[in-house]
């Protein structure tokens, strides 16, 4: 009966209910060669040496076709193999405006943000600071509403 099914699935039909439901209800990726393609690049721009890195990359497509599932997936996938973390996704609305871009680098980066402030100069200059300090191996990498940030690795080859 269940010879249509793929190993790893037929498995399921004998375990509880509970064990089936969260299988259902798990994240799911399925490698389509463009979303593999980028995770391919942005994979390699972390691994690459600081000096022989490109300047960015930038992911770019049609509203709603799955550019800020391959970010984050990406995020997701690099957090659970680096002993650090060196990606940051950061969502920004399209046409908000400079500062609600600022906010969300600063909120996505988790940095102190003063209560109230409404001065573009002084969200320019913490942003400036703190990437300064972070050492982004990468300016901001646009993805159509989206950020991807990689950080510098702190070691030379």
């Amino acid at each position: 009966m269940a010879d249509h099914l793929l190993p790893s699935t037929s498995a399921l039909l004998d375990a509880d209910a509970a064990t089936r439901i969260a299988h259902i209800r798990a994240p799911r990726w399925i490698g389509h060669p463009g979303a593999s393609a980028a995770h391919d690049a942005m994979r390699q721009l972390l691994e690459r040496p600081p000096s022989l890195r490109p300047r960015g990359l930038l992911i770019a497509g049609p509203y709603h076709n799955g550019k800020t599932m391959i970010a984050e997936r990406f995020a997701v996938e690099h957090l659970r193999r680096a002993d650090r973390q060196r990606v940051w996704v950061i969502q920004t609305r399209e046409g908000a405006g400079l500062s609600h871009f600022y906010a969300s680098i600063l909120s996505g980066l988790r940095a102190p943000q003063a209560a109230g402030w409404r001065s573009l100069s002084r969200a320019s200059e913490q942003v400036d600071h703190l990437l300064d300090s972070v050492k982004p191996a990468r300016t901001p990498t646009g993805c159509e509403g989206n950020l991807l940030v990689p950080a510098a690795d702190r070691t030379r080859a």
